[in-house]
């Protein structure tokens, strides 16, 4: 008997996981979350509907996770699991959050947000020992060549210096030369993506007791591209067989990458543990193991593949400032924040001291190409 929760269930990979696990044996509940009562109202009828399962077999909570009160308001809400998936985000709008909390917008909706759910959940004794958390990542956290010109690649380079730059500003690269809006929004995403996989896979190390893992499910499209600016999200809507004829995607048809890739993430969430707590299952190499270059395939563990993200001094850190800037947002009114602001790590929440410094950094991580490139995973 296992009750699984799922982040953003009402459409794309989230909708699709739970309709999934609705047919595992073990599974006997399902928890969705989605920003409104009237979304989750609609995805569990249309659950009910494609499964066949009783509606008291699903159950909604509302979360926003752009929102610290909605969040610590689910946290309440939860009813007791036994797994959880953190699947709610998207590629984001490139621009700064719209609370003024001085993170991206894409790096609140994809990590930020789920880290604040997560450390609650712990607190209120929501995550017991034993317990699964699969965080949903991306292969864009890595190089991915197929994409060369729109996501920046880093070429296997992130350190310390670049965490609060990840955070706290949009990616520019050549955008402003170039006048493309995609880099930026790429850029936005693969840095929240970098960022959660080095936080998650350190909650593996703090929580032992608990199975912590970040799973991809690949380049699928979908609901991810229709938010993409020009080009992607042209390409994928008049021809996505294009992704698959250059080995990116599962498959030509959105709806069967989506299938094959959230089947990734429900193999992780059911039955027993297939991998090491702290490994990062994604999309391997490809051209006979030789470079990253799409996002489909068997999975294979990143983790040990990528130095920064193998780096666990480094991921501590990350985890370090993730709560940093958390504690942050929790304590700052919206419009005393300044956009470009950091907190110094020395901050620490209750000292009186605003921690808040000008914070210099490059456009880029040090060392590494800023040859943009985007990706279609999730």
């Amino acid at each position: 008997m296992v009750v699984i929760a799922i982040t953003g269930a009402n459409v794309g990979v989230g909708y699709e996981v739970a309709r999934q696990l609705a047919a595992v044996s073990e599974v006997t509940q399902i928890v969705i979350t989605c920003r409104s009562a009237k979304k989750a109202d609609a995805a569990i009828s249309q659950l009910v509907q494609d499964t066949g399962k009783a509606k008291t077999f699903f159950e909604a909570v509302i979360l926003d996770l752009g929102d610290l009160a909605s969040i610590e308001s689910a946290i309440g809400s939860f009813p007791s699991f036994d797994r959880l998936c953190l699947n709610a985000g998207g590629l984001g709008t490139g621009k700064m959050h719209a609370s003024g909390n001085g993170m991206t917008d894409s790096m609140v909706i994809n990590t930020m947000g789920h880290a604040a759910l997560v450390d609650g959940l712990i607190a209120n004794g929501k995550i017991r020992s034993g317990s699964r958390v699969v965080w949903v990542g991306s292969e864009v956290s890595r190089d991915v060549y197929s994409f060369s010109g729109l996501l920046p690649q880093y070429c296997g380079k992130f350190g310390e210096k670049d965490i609060d730059w990840a955070i706290s500003k949009n990616y520019d690269g050549c955008q402003q030369c170039c006048g493309c809006p995609i880099q930026v929004q790429m850029g936005d995403y693969k840095n929240a993506k970098i960022i959660g996989h080095m936080h998650f896979v350190h909650l593996a190390k703090e929580n032992p007791d608990t199975h912590f893992m970040t799973v991809s499910p690949g380049a699928i499209g979908g609901t991810f591209a229709y938010t993409a600016a020009f080009p992607v999200k042209q390409l994928m809507a008049c021809m996505p067989c294009f992704f698959r004829v250059i080995c990116v995607t599962h498959a030509c048809s959105p709806a069967v990458s989506t299938q094959i890739g959230s089947k990734r993430i429900t193999d992780v969430l059911t039955g027993d543990a297939m991998w090491a707590s702290g490994s990062m299952p994604m999309s391997p190499k490809d051209c006979g193991g030789c470079c990253f270059w799409g996002g489909r395939g068997d999975m294979a563990d990143n983790r040990p593949m990528v130095r920064f993200l193998a780096d666990e001094v480094l991921c501590e850190k990350t985890a370090k400032k993730v709560r940093e800037w958390n504690a942050k947002w929790a304590s700052t009114p919206p419009q005393q924040m300044a956009m470009d602001k950091a907190p110094m790590a020395a901050w620490q929440p209750g000292s009186g001291d605003e921690g808040v410094a000008d914070h210099d950094v490059e456009k880029t991580p040090q060392g590494a190409s800023v040859s943009p490139e985007p990706h279609g995973s999730t």
